[in-house]
């Protein structure tokens, strides 16, 4: 079983296959992902790997997190999960992963959080066009 990675979205694009259909694809980048800290059944009551990604200035981490990061002897992450894997499956802290940690065809579950825009109104949210500004249209644009 393989873990899982955090991954920015850079954007879509799309791939056209051996008949000429094209399939939309999401772009997405691994660079810099990391691990930096691994739990064990004795120590921590599961198995897990602990991935960082993106780079954080160490004056904006706490010290606690400091230590995390100097005793896995990576550079301070912007972004760090945890993915729970069986213990065969476990990484050494500081490995980099890379886009071919997975295998060609494998399906993969995908979370995303989306950049919130509150209540927005139909021009923004479902690009209506709107009234023209001129030729006799009132304030009803």
């Amino acid at each position: 079983m393989r873990t899982g990675l955090i991954a920015q979205k850079l954007g879509m694009s799309r791939i056209f296959d051996e008949k000429g259909t094209h399939i939309p694809v999401t772009v997405l980048s691994v660079a810099g992902l990391q691990v930096t800290g691994v739990r064990t059944e004795e120590v921590d009551g599961y198995t897990a790997v602990q991935l960082g990604l993106g780079n954080k200035k160490p004056k904006n981490c706490s010290k606690s997190e400091r230590a995390n990061f100097a005793k896995a002897k990576v550079e301070p992450k912007a972004k760090v999960a945890e993915f729970r894997v069986p213990a065969d499956a476990l990484l050494e802290p500081g490995a980099s992963l890379l886009a071919s940690h997975f295998a060609v065809g494998q399906l993969v579950d995908v979370a995303g959080i989306t950049i919130g825009r509150g209540f927005a109104g139909g021009m923004k949210r479902h690009n209506f066009g709107g009234l023209r500004a001129t030729h006799g249209v009132s304030v009803s644009h």
